[in-house]
């Protein structure tokens, strides 16, 4: 396993995901220029940014880098190569995603650092009434690593059956874009518009929701860019999920894989 965790890493610096990645972090560069124009929010804007910026990288390579990876070592019959050798499938698949898992923590905390330095130039340009708290950054940052790590988690489950690179592509953005929302609009059919929906539909939606990955509970942005207090109950309730959904998905990808016809 260690040796597909070490390809993996090398791999994907070499490769064109690599360098796309890697140029997306000069973007950092513009924190300072595009929050200037805030005026008085400097601070708050240019935390929001350079959270937004690493969650964007930390997107790219949730999606493209495991599915492209996993699909690609099956298409070239890469993967019969590794298999051949005394090593378990499930130690192919779990290295190819622990090495993966280390690209992005590299490339979070590259994305800290400047992420840092971005914001104190921004601090010092214009004073902010609130409380600059890195604390809360850094959990932000945190938080955000863990819900890429579970977006790619699908990914791999996808990649895991799919004989197809559109399909696991098209299903990891789908299952991101309704973890994203599946809060609202579940706040919204409960709370807001109770009275307008059926029990019957209030019923299937809650069982879509409690399914569906919940990725608003790892978002503290809020908290980061404006100074508000997190609780440790969020932070516990929100690592306790992730623990809980990361097992589930992956254990039932490594279930599918270690089953798949690959002849």
């Amino acid at each position: 396993m260690l040796t597909i965790i070490s390809l993996t890493f090398k791999n994907t610096f070499k490769d064109r995901i690599g360098i796309i990645i890697l140029s997306m972090v000069l973007l950092y560069i513009i924190v300072p220029v595009f929050s200037s124009f805030s005026m008085r929010q400097l601070q708050e804007i240019s935390i929001t940014m350079s959270i937004t910026i690493n969650s964007f990288i930390l997107l790219l390579l949730a999606i493209f880098g495991s599915i492209a990876t996993v699909f690609r070592d099956v298409e070239r019959k890469f993967v019969y190569t590794l298999l051949s050798h005394p090593l378990k499938r499930s130690d192919y698949f779990m290295g190819r995603f622990i090495g993966f898992a280390f690209v992005m923590l590299v490339v979070l905390i590259s994305n800290f650092v400047l992420s840092v330095i971005s914001i104190k130039i921004c601090a010092a340009m214009y004073k902010s009434r609130l409380p600059l708290l890195w604390g809360n950054v850094a959990i932000t940052f945190v938080f955000s690593y863990l819900q890429y790590l579970l977006l790619m988690a699908f990914g791999f489950l996808f990649a895991s059956f799919a004989t197809s690179f559109f399909i696991p592509f098209f299903a990891t953005i789908a299952i991101f874009i309704t973890g994203n929302a599946s809060q609202g609009i579940y706040d919204y059919i409960f709370h807001s518009a109770s009275k307008e929906y059926s029990e019957l539909f209030k019923v299937i939606i809650k069982a879509i929701y409690y399914i569906l990955p919940n990725f608003s509970s790892f978002d503290f942005t809020v908290h980061a860019a404006y100074a508000l207090k997190i609780s440790s109950n969020q932070l516990i309730n929100s690592f306790v999920y992730f623990i809980l959904y990361f097992t589930i998905v992956m254990s039932v990808a490594l279930i599918i894989f270690n089953r798949r016809d690959l002849t």
